[in-house]
């Protein structure tokens, strides 16, 4: 297998696998040993492919580079879960320290294996979690922009103009719509208005 390593400078650079079920949050490390959200990482050329030769647990620990914004006045998690492609770095010269700087992107729902070995796609949605609201979890890429239907914007947590701005949008992305068209969509935009503004009084008394 070609040796996914580099030099930048005096620091030697990887691109590795990061390992399932061996993040901090799933060994439930304590406060002593769990920092930086340290996670397993495999690298190709330097690791056995195979997790019969060396298993996840024997991987090292590798720390995550995080943004200032993640100074001690605040807390944002890196998002690194396992089965992610990654970038980094070592600190060390005996290459036993790496440090994770980037993640190579994937929103492909489509996976070979749950669990890391031989460098196979992984689950996004390993070792326990569960895809939020706002993640692809199957399905086929979309061909044409959404079109929410009064239900679901009922369900919004930010509501001003919304209807107003989806009524908009769907005349000016059909600019022949007949005058009835045009009047039942702006009747349907209306009703929902007043679903909003009765369930919003009720709550307030």
């Amino acid at each position: 297998m070609r040796n996914n390593l580099g030099t930048i400078g005096s620091y030697r650079w990887f691109i590795a696998q990061v390992a399932t079920g061996q993040n901090q949050f799933v060994k439930g490390g304590t406060f002593d040993d769990n920092h930086a959200e340290r996670v397993k990482i495999r690298i190709p050329g330097k690791h056995p492919r195979s997790s019969s030769e060396v298993s996840d647990d024997n991987l090292p620990w590798a720390i995550v580079a995080k943004p200032t914004t993640t100074g001690n006045r605040n807390h944002i998690t890196s998002g690194i879960w396992g089965g992610e492609w990654v970038i980094g770095f070592f600190m060390d010269e005996g290459e036993q320290q790496p440090v994770i700087t980037h993640v190579l992107d994937n929103n492909l729902p489509e996976f070979e294996t749950n669990v890391s070995n031989s460098f196979k796609r992984v689950n996004r949605f390993n070792s326990g979690m569960k895809p939020s609201t706002t993640q692809i979890v199957s399905g086929e890429s979309p061909d044409k922009p959404a079109e929410p239907d009064a239900y679901n914007f009922e369900k919004l947590d930010s509501k001003v103009g919304v209807l107003d701005k989806m009524t908009l949008l769907r005349e000016r992305n059909n600019p022949d719509l007949e005058p009835l068209e045009k009047e039942k969509l702006n009747k349907e935009a209306e009703e929902v208005r007043n679903r909003i503004k009765k369930s919003e009084n009720n709550s307030t008394k």
